[in-house]
């Protein structure tokens, strides 16, 4: 997948509602197409659109358009199953949140598929859109790579219930397969904070930690960010009293709409737990700074005598004292130590250091 590190402003100011402009930063990635038969005993795979297998009766017709630079072809597919305009905008503005819209023909659905840089702790980010209705899906994603090799291959092998089910459950099996990668974007979030933890614990209030405490928030508040409209979209996938969605496949929806609650708990833990780190961070910081401001008003109070004894000394007085005595240097000196071993004394006794 690839690394979003700049959003392409394209301005669709003043263009009529339906305008099939591409806004993503994939702009170098050719568009990849493959078209999927399927039914209880076949299986078929093409890799070029097929329009006349949406003809064929009794099985399940799969369309899978991988790099969305390809307006045209999206447009052409939009026109034969009859996407609604709104929509196919949809698909091709690539910084909508995650929403469930539903149409006279079918069901659209958009979420992203989020991956965690282990390098920089940044969060990558694809959007997958979904469109599916009575005997058809259509699934867009906007990196050439496939993000649904694993339900392919499921389908392709007669794993599982995709060939006995419809369309609705082809469409769960996708959406499905994208929470399921949420759980390693936390498996790696919490190895992070881990890892953190012990750093802390070695290196106390370094700097590098104070960084590290900083990515990993803004990365765990971004998915976050992500996560919290697919948990509304895929409750309304469960709810939903389209005819398009079975009654027997609503315990799989229902099954998706607790992962994406348990991804949410974990982030939250996550969050809670860096929020911890970063006041100890802070406490350990100002228990640093405390030890120094103690070792250095020591420093000072030992000092205070030492420059009261020279300053009377150093007065410009004849009659002073000791002033004229041969030995009176060494003297003062000697005692201007003795005073200080026993301050140090006091304040060991005392506990000050």
């Amino acid at each position: 997948m690839s690394k979003k590190k700049h959003r392409r402003k394209v301005s669709k100011r003043g263009l009529p509602p339906g305008t099939l402009i591409y806004t993503g930063d994939r702009k170098e990635y050719p568009s990849l197409i493959s078209s999927v038969w399927l039914d209880e005993q076949n299986y078929e795979e093409r890799e070029t659109y097929l329009p006349e297998w949406r003809s064929r009766a009794g099985g399940l017709f799969w369309v899978d358009i991988r790099g969305l630079t390809d307006t045209a072809l999206i447009e052409q597919i939009g026109s034969d199953f009859q996407v609604h305009p709104l929509a196919l905008e949809d698909i091709l503005n690539t910084h909508q949140r995650a929403k469930l819209d539903e149409y006279e023909n079918g069901l659209f659905f958009i979420l992203h598929n989020l991956k965690l840089e282990q390098d920089t702790l940044d969060l990558s980010s694809e959007q997958i859109a979904i469109f599916f209705g009575k005997g058809f899906v259509l699934s867009f994603q906007e990196d050439p790579d496939d993000t649904f090799e694993a339900v392919r291959i499921r389908a392709r092998e007669g794993i599982g219930r995709l060939r006995k089910k419809g369309s609705d459950y082809l469409a769960y099996a996708l959406v499905d397969n994208i929470v399921d990668g949420y759980y390693i974007f936390l498996d790696e979030v919490e190895s992070q904070v881990l890892d953190l933890e012990t750093m802390m614990y070695t290196n106390g209030a370094d700097p590098s930690c104070k960084a590290r405490i900083f990515d990993l928030k803004r990365v765990v508040n971004q998915f976050r960010h992500r996560l919290l409209p697919l948990r509304d979209a895929v409750a309304r996938f469960y709810r939903t009293e389209s005819d398009w969605v079975d009654d027997s496949n609503r315990p799989y929806l229902r099954d998706v709409v607790d992962h994406v609650a348990q991804i949410l708990d974990g982030v939250d833990n996550q969050r809670d737990i860096l929020d911890s780190m970063e006041a100890l961070y802070h406490a350990e910081a100002a228990n640093r700074l405390n030890d120094v401001m103690r070792v250095l008003t020591v420093i000072s109070t030992i000092f205070i005598p030492l420059t009261f004894v020279a300053g009377i000394y150093g007065m410009n007085f004849d009659h002073i004292p000791e002033l004229h005595y041969r030995y009176g240097y060494f003297a003062t000196l000697g005692a201007m130590f003795l005073l200080s071993l026993g301050m140090l004394y006091y304040f060991k006794r005392k506990h000050w250091f």
